[in-house]
C-alpha cells in the first residue's frame, strides 16, 4: 500500500492547525501534545511524561494548570509550562477581535514558527505552505462563515472527506529552469534562450476539408450539395467562399502566433523542423519566388506563395531565400542529415558472458558479502504495508468484493448523462443531514418535515435540487420507529460524534503486525434510554433487501464504533442497530 500525503498532512500545517485547535479549545489532548512537542512548545518527551505522571488530571491541559500551581517541583519545567500557558492565554484573547488571517500571521510571528520552518530542509516550500494557509484564511473570512471555530471545522471536514487543498508551487517566472509550453502560454513572457520545435507540422485544415457544413459569422452557411439520384456530393459556391476566407483568416492567425514565438527570446532563438529533402524543397521555393519577383514588393512574399505553404518551417525558409544576404548574422540555417544523427547514437554491443566463469573469478568472501547484501530483507517490512492513520470507511472498503467495487465506482460516465444528477452517495449524505436535523421533541408530520427541508434550504444548508431529491416519506417513516420513540424519552441523545481510536493492525490487515492504526470516524447516533441502556445507531441508505447482508457488510465498522464509544464513555454498549432507510426498518446487530 502506497501512502500519499497531501497539503493538510504536511508537518508545518499539522502543527499550526493543532495550535489553532487548542486556542479554540485547549481540552484537546492530541492537538495540545502536538504543539508541546513542536518548536512552539519546546517540551521534550521526558518532560511530558514527567508532567503526566505527577499530575493525572482528566486532560493534558488540566494537568499543566495543576502542575503549575504545585510547590517543590522541577522549576525549569514549571517555568516552561507557565510561559506556554501565558502565551496561549494571550492568543485566546487576540482571536476574539482579530481577523482570522491576521491572527494566523500573528501566531507565525510571535512563535517564530514561520522563520523556523524556513530554515528546515525544504524550508522554502514549508514557508510557502504556511502562506497558503494564511491566504485560505483570508478567503474564508470573506464568506458568510467566519471565526476560528468555523475555519477549523471547515478544514476538518476536508480531512474527513479525504479531500485536500493544493500546496504551494515554488517555481517563479525568473527561476533557472527549463520550461516546456505552448506558444499561446508563452505570450507576454521572455526567456534568454528559446527552442521553437515542431515547425514542420502542418496547420490544422481538417475542418475546412471534411466538414459537410461550414459556418462563417459574416457569410453564413456553406453546406455541401447532395445529389441523391447520382449518389454524389460536391461543394457549392457559398461553401468554397467560406473555405477560402476561413483559410485566409487561419493563415493570418498562424502568422500572429509565429510572431509571438519569434519574439520570446532575449539572446538566442533555435528553430527546429524536419524536411525530407531540403535541397529539392528550397529549389522549388526559389523557383516560385522568381516567378513573382517582378510583381512583388522588395521585401514582401507574394500571398499566393504564402497560402500554398502551410507550416512555420516553410514560411521561415521562404523569408531566408527571399532576403538572402540581408539576414547574414541574424539567421543561419544548419542542416543535419539523419545518417549523421544516427552515427552519434551510442550502440551497446551485445556480449555473451559465462556467468559461472565470472563467479569463479570473484573472491568467495566478497561473494558471501554480496550475496548477504542482495538477499537482505528489512525486518519490519510488513509495517510498510499499513497506514498509521485511516478512516472507518477505508477499512470497510478493504473488505469489498471487486465486483461490488466496480459496480459502485464505474457507473454511467459523466459525458453520457444528459444532466448531472445527484449521485446515490450524495443522496445518502442528504438523508444523514436530514436525520441529524430532526428534533426528537417534536411530533413530525409530512408537512412539518417538508417545512424543515424548506427551512434548511433558506439557510443555504441544502440547495433546491437537493431538497427535491430527498424522499420525505423516508424521513417521516424514521419518526415512527422504536428508535425515535426511545429518543423522545431518552436521558441523553448525541448525533454525528467524531472519534479517534487505536486498533491493532493485525485486526485490519492479514499480517501478524505488532503495531496500531489510528482510526477516525463519525458515529451517526447514540442515546441513553429511560432505563439507562446505551443504544448505538448507524444510518444506512444502501438498496439492500436482505437484513443479513447489512450485518455482514457493516459488522466490522459497527464493531469499531462500539469499541470507540465504550472507551469514550467507560461503559458497555447495550444494543446496536442499523437503521435501513431503504427498508424503513431498524436491524439489531
Amino acid at each position: 500500500m502506497i501512502l500519499q500525503f497531501g497539503y493538510l498532512d504536511t508537518m508545518e500545517i499539522q502543527v499550526i492547525m493543532s495550535m489553532l485547535k487548542i486556542i479554540d479549545n485547549p481540552i484537546n489532548d492530541i492537538a495540545l501534545v502536538t504543539v508541546l512537542r513542536s518548536m512552539i512548545g519546546g517540551f521534550t518527551d521526558n518532560e511530558l511524561v514527567s508532567l503526566r505522571i505527577e499530575s493525572k488530571a482528566k486532560s493534558f491541559y488540566e494537568s499543566m494548570v495543576e502542575y503549575e500551581k504545585r510547590e517543590n517541583i522541577d522549576t525549569k519545567l514549571k517555568d516552561k509550562i507557565e510561559d506556554f500557558l501565558n502565551k496561549l492565554e494571550q492568543f485566546r484573547k487576540c482571536k476574539e477581535y482579530m481577523p482570522l488571517n491576521e491572527f494566523i500571521w500573528k501566531i507565525y510571528q510571535d512563535t517564530g514558527y514561520y522563520n523556523y520552518v524556513s530554515l528546515m530542509p525544504n524550508g522554502t516550500l514549508r514557508a510557502a505552505n504556511l502562506k497558503i494557509l494564511f491566504e485560505k484564511a483570508k478567503q474564508y473570512e470573506k464568506t458568510s462563515f467566519r471565526g476560528l471555530y468555523s475555519f477549523i471545522t471547515f478544514i476538518d471536514k476536508l480531512n474527513f472527506s479525504n479531500k485536500d487543498m493544493s500546496g504551494a508551487k515554488l517555481i517563479g517566472e525568473n527561476e533557472d529552469v527549463v520550461r516546456i509550453m505552448s506558444i499561446h502560454k508563452s505570450k507576454g513572457l521572455e526567456f534568454p534562450v528559446v527552442f521553437l520545435s515542431g515547425t514542420s507540422k502542418k496547420f490544422n485544415m481538417r475542418d475546412l476539408n471534411t466538414n459537410p457544413i461550414l459556418l462563417h459569422h459574416d457569410i453564413g452557411l456553406g453546406p455541401k450539395y447532395i445529389n441523391y439520384e447520382e449518389g454524389i456530393t460536391y461543394s457549392i459556391l457559398a461553401r468554397e467562399a467560406i473555405k477560402y476566407i476561413s483559410k485566409t483568416e487561419l493563415i493570418s492567425e498562424e502568422m500572429r502566433i509565429l510572431y509571438v514565438a519569434l519574439t520570446r527570446a532575449k539572446e538566442k532563438l533555435i528553430i527546429t523542423g524536419i524536411e525530407k529533402d531540403y535541397k529539392k524543397s528550397s529549389d522549388k521555393k526559389e523557383e516560385e519566388l522568381d516567378t513573382y519577383r517582378d510583381i512583388d514588393e522588395a521585401n514582401k512574399i507574394n500571398k499566393n506563395i504564402v497560402q500554398k505553404y502551410l507550416n512555420y518551417l516553410d514560411w521561415i525558409e521562404l523569408v531566408y531565400l527571399k532576403l538572402g544576404k540581408q539576414l547574414e548574422g541574424i539567421l543561419e540555417i544548419k542542416i543535419h542529415k539523419k545518417e549523421e544523427i544516427l552515427q552519434n547514437v551510442y550502440k551497446e554491443e551485445n556480449k555473451e558472458i559465462d556467468i559461472k566463469d565470472e563467479i569463479n573469478k570473484i573472491d568467495k568472501k566478497k561473494l558471501e558479502i554480496l550475496k548477504k547484501k542482495l538477499e537482505w530483507e528489512y525486518e519490519y517490512k510488513t509495517i510498510n504495508k499499513i497506514m498509521t492513520k485511516s478512516s472507518v470507511t477505508k477499512i470497510k472498503n478493504m473488505n469489498l468484493d471487486l465486483k461490488e467495487e466496480f459496480q459502485t465506482n464505474y457507473n454511467t460516465p459523466e459525458f453520457l448523462k444528459e444532466e448531472k444528477e445527484i449521485s446515490a452517495s450524495e443522496k445518502g449524505t442528504l438523508v444523514h443531514l436530514c436525520l441529524r436535523n430532526l428534533n426528537e421533541k417534536i411530533e413530525y408530520t409530512k408537512e412539518k418535515i417538508d417545512k424543515l427541508l424548506k427551512d434548511m434550504q433558506s439557510r443555504n444548508i441544502i440547495k433546491e435540487k437537493e431538497r427535491q431529491a430527498i424522499d420525505i416519506d423516508k424521513i417521516y417513516n424514521f419518526t415512527k420507529t422504536n428508535i425515535w420513540k426511545q429518543m423522545q424519552t431518552a436521558k441523553e441523545v448525541q448525533k454525528e460524534k467524531p472519534f479517534y481510536i487505536n486498533i491493532e493492525a493485525k485486526e485490519i490487515y492479514d499480517e501478524d503486525i505488532e503495531e496500531k492504526v489510528l482510526v477516525q470516524g463519525i458515529i451517526d447516533l447514540y442515546y441513553r434510554t429511560e432505563d439507562d441502556e446505551l443504544i448505538l445507531v448507524d444510518y444506512k441508505t444502501d438498496k439492500i433487501s436482505i437484513e443479513t447482508e447489512f450485518i455482514e457488510k457493516y459488522k466490522m465498522q459497527l464493531e469499531i464504533y462500539k469499541r470507540a464509544l465504550e472507551e469514550a464513555l467507560n461503559r458497555k454498549v447495550d444494543k446496536i442497530y442499523i437503521y435501513s432507510v431503504y427498508l424503513n426498518k431498524e436491524i439489531e446487530i
